[in-house]
């Protein structure tokens, strides 16, 4: 797999993340990130909880076959909704 595009953005309409599978509205900050793949051209966003997730708790994991739909949440549900509380704090 080959990174294209790794950025962070403050979005225009909605997106699904796709570390959780939970729906942000508009202007929300996010990571967006395009990829190849096996002459297969993909995109995804990711909401900061699961940018931050990543960030701390991926660093073992071989990136190279991607991070499936929902698996960043998945992977530690207590740690996510830790860091997820942060974030919606930060927003009150």
């Amino acid at each position: 797999m080959d990174i294209l595009t790794d950025k962070k953005v403050k979005t225009r309409k909605t997106h699904v993340c796709h570390g959780c599978v939970t729906s942000y509205p508009p202007k929300t900050e996010m990571r967006y990130v395009t990829s190849i793949d096996g002459g297969e051209f993909q995109s995804a966003y990711c909401c900061q909880t699961c940018d931050e997730v990543i960030e701390k708790t991926y660093d073992y994991i071989d990136l190279q076959n991607g991070i499936g739909f929902g698996d960043v949440k998945d992977f530690d549900i207590p740690f996510w909704q830790g860091v997820h509380l942060k974030y919606q704090n930060e927003t009150q």
